[in-house]
């Protein structure tokens, strides 16, 4: 792929993808770009293989075949470790949240990753720990209030209504000040009120911090309404790839959708 021609402000490269369970093809051989600043919605009917391909490129899992290329870096191998401290970060299908915890400390820990301060530092509150905590608590307010958050910043997270502990999952995720930020379904479960703030929260993170987002979501009305980019997977494979407008006019997608091609 001729990085100096259509890919030159692709913040993700993925050539040839291919992954295996013990035989069975759940990506097989694809290819597109994700380029900078962009909404990338990636859409298919249900075992497209949507999950594992941000499985693929977050380092969960390692494709058989083919290279990632971020921010510059390619890799055969992506680890999740690397793609944390590159700029990756993600949300998930299922809540993962401390739901003992509150909202402010959940969030919190979504800056694990830049505390310089040692364990015993941070255990006695000594030395760099004070200051670091201070910071990275300034940023984390920010984010609360960004969010609309404020009123719930003390409160355990396992008490929240579903589509707020999705907007805390959102608000960690961005915590980490990522680069690119993946969503695995992020309005999976809401009722319409919350699919309508949570699309505004993704728009707006997109818009005010420019982070590129990837997110994979069933709700078509949604993915038309804010997507710059759409790709499509069937089966494993890619059907289709390009804005709202070209995808809802590929033939291959519309069989798909309409179970034709089935």
């Amino acid at each position: 792929m001729d990085m100096s021609t259509d890919s030159k402000n692709a913040i993700l490269i993925l050539e040839n993808i291919t992954l295996s369970f013990k035989g069975v093809k759940a990506i097989t051989d694809i290819s597109f770009n994700v380029y900078e600043g962009e909404i990338c919605s990636v859409i298919g009917p249900n075992g497209a293989g949507k999950s594992s391909m941000l499985n693929v490129i977050n380092g969960v899992y390692i494709p058989q075949e083919g290279r990632i290329t971020f921010d510059g870096r390619q890799f055969k191998k992506m680890k999740p470790h690397t793609a944390a401290t590159m700029g990756i970060a993600r949300t998930f299908q299922n809540i993962a949240l401390f739901k003992g915890m509150s909202t402010l400390d959940n969030i919190m820990s979504g800056r694990n990753l830049m505390m310089k301060a040692t364990f015993w530092e941070h255990a006695l509150g000594i030395g760099r720990a004070k200051r670091e905590e201070l910071e990275h608590r300034e940023e984390v307010e920010k984010i609360i209030e960004f969010l609309g958050l404020q009123s719930l910043r003390k409160t355990p997270v396992a008490s929240l209504a579903y589509g707020l502990q999705k907007r805390v999952e959102l608000g960690r995720a961005l915590a980490a000040e990522p680069k690119m930020l993946l969503l695995d379904e992020p309005m999976a479960g809401m009722t319409m009120e919350e699919k309508l703030d949570m699309s505004c929260f993704i728009q707006e993170v997109n818009r005010n911090f420019g982070t590129t987002i990837v997110l994979i979501e069933h709700d078509m009305g949604v993915v038309m309404d804010i997507s710059d980019h759409v790709v499509v997977m069937d089966y494993g494979k890619k059907i289709g790839d390009g804005t709202p407008d070209e995808v809802m006019n590929n033939q291959d997608v519309i069989d798909a959708y309409l179970g034709v091609s089935h």
